[in-house]
Order: C-alpha cells, then structure tokens, then sequence
C-alpha cells in the first residue's frame, strides 16, 4: 500500500482497512479517529458494510472526507457464501433460520445465475437503512413490522461459481456489480429461482473500484503502527494519498499560476466531460466537473 508524509503535518487521503466481523463500519471510524487524534478531527467511511460482512472499508481522514462521494458511487466486488434449504428472516445467518426441505443443484444455479445479470429490479431488504414513510426500514424490521419495500434497479455485471457443495448445500461465489446492489436479497432471489430458498453466511468486499481488499490493512495492525509511531512523526501507515486513489478519474496536472485560480474557484476552459482530479505536484487541489453550459470546468470539491 502506498504511503506518504505529508506536508505542514496535515493527514489527509484514503485508508483501506479490512473490516472484522461483529463491527459497525461506524466503530471502525470511531477507533481510527481516536488512533490519529489530535492530528486528525474528521473521519468518515464512504459505504458501509453490515457488521456480519468483512471485507473493504474506504475510510477517508481528514480533508479527504470532503471525497465521499467519488468513491461511493465506484462499483463493487464481493466474494460471498449462499446456503441453500435454509430462509432467514433478514437474509443472512444473524435472522431467524428455518429450514425449506428442500436443496439446489449445481445445474439449477448455472441455469438460474444468468437471469440475474445485466440491469435488473432489485426489491430492498427490510433490513435496509433506506426510509419508508420517514424510518429507516431496519428500524421497522426491529418491532417486527413488514411493509412493502421500494425496487431500485442495480446493474450486476458479473456472478462466478468458484465452488458448489451439494452436500452442505453451499456455494460460493464472487460478485461484481454497482452501488446499491444487496447482496443479502441477491442470495434470496436466488433461492427463490432455485426453488429451495438460500441465506448468506458469508460476505466481504473484496474491491471497491480499483481500490483492493489485498492493499487494505487490518484495523488492529494500524492501530498498533499508529501507537508505535516516534513522538512528533506524522507518517501514518497505510494512509493513500487522494491523488492515488482517484487514479480512475482524468487528471489535469496544474501549473503553480493556476493553482490559486482554481483555489478561488476559477473555471477551467475545455475538459473532459466527467469528474477530474486537478494536482499540482502529485498532490490533489480540487475536483472539477463539466459546467451546466459553455465548454468549461467548474469547481466541485476543493481541498
């Protein structure tokens, strides 16, 4: 993983951490501020994960919190387990199980899996953060209520078989797809289509866009490279640099005349029609998007 020292001992960018299971993405947050106080006051994730799940947990710290939005809206990889014969009430092992009595074969996942690719209508679970009638759906599923939930569309570009265990009833498999797909309501559909009922039992996140689980960290291995550092070090393990992990936008490498332009919020003439990181030096100043009209790029997120 790429690291850094920063300039005027300002800590900011990009820290991929391996989420353990039983966590919140919150409590992860909340002992990566404590790790880096007082240098650092902000911290923030962009995507939360179910405490069950493992996996990528983008953690943004200090004026890189400013960046959320670029990176939730990135596509998305899983690897997850699917239990076969067995419902579950929020659609992993954490809700009520009961058994179907009923299994799956391999034949029918190969010949279902492709129903599920491309575009499609994905109903939320009511396990969901998402508000009808102004609560969060979870909150309702908590005191046990059922309501009819929204559909969003998802697009799921990719679903590999990497093992089938007719015995155990169990499959795993790796899962590409974008924002706002639930995996936990991927794994009931298809149960639903195999005519036997499925949860998940596993879950993590192994990328979010070009941002890798094999990169990330565990968060006890940080916390314990944070405590370690030599007084007055502000070498932070881990930590990316912003301008890195936006690699998958355009950038525009701008010259020191430019850079207080753009700080005043200038716009640039021309562009790429899509979000660009703007730098000076390696080091990120703004990003830029296409104005409403005329050829030219406007402020969107200055650091």
């Amino acid at each position: 993983m790429a690291q850094f020292r920063t300039r005027k001992a300002l800590l900011d960018g990009v820290l991929l951490i391996d989420k353990p299971e039983g966590f919140t993405s919150h409590d992860v947050v909340a002992r990566v501020r404590r790790s880096l106080r007082p240098s650092v006051k902000k911290v923030g994730h962009a995507g939360t994960l179910d405490p069950f799940a493992t996996g990528l947990l983008v953690v943004l710290v200090g004026r890189g919190t400013k960046l959320a939005r670029f990176f939730v809206d990135l596509p998305k990889e899983y690897e997850c387990t699917v239990r076969f014969g067995v419902r579950s009430d929020t659609g992993d092992l954490t809700g009520a199980l009961v058994e179907t009595g009923r299994t799956a074969t391999r034949a029918a996942v190969d010949e279902a899996i492709p129903s599920f690719l491309g575009r499609i209508l994905q109903s939320v679970p009511m396990t969901s953060a998402v508000k009808v009638d102004g609560e969060r759906l979870y909150k309702k599923a908590h005191r046990g209520e059922v309501v009819e939930t929204p559909v969003k569309e998802v697009e799921i570009e990719a679903i590999e078989l990497l093992e089938f265990d007719e015995a155990a009833q169990t499959m795993r498999c790796r899962i590409a797809c974008s924002k706002g797909t639930y995996v936990r309501q991927l794994a009931i559909d298809l149960g639903d289509a195999v005519g036997a009922g499925a949860h998940l039992t596993e879950l993590s996140r192994t990328a979010v866009g070009d941002l890798r689980l094999e990169d990330a960290q565990g968060l006890a291995v940080f916390e314990d490279a944070v405590a370690a550092r030599e007084a007055g070090d502000e070498h932070i393990p881990g930590l990316v640099p912003a301008a890195l992990a936006l690699q998958f936008m355009p950038g525009i490498e701008l010259s020191a005349a430019q850079v207080t332009a753009v700080r005043n919020g200038a716009r640039l003439p021309g562009g790429p029609q899509e979000p660009a990181r703007l730098t000076f030096r390696g080091e990120l100043v703004a990003i830029y998007g296409p104005a409403e009209e005329g050829n030219a790029l406007k402020l969107l997120v200055k650091l």
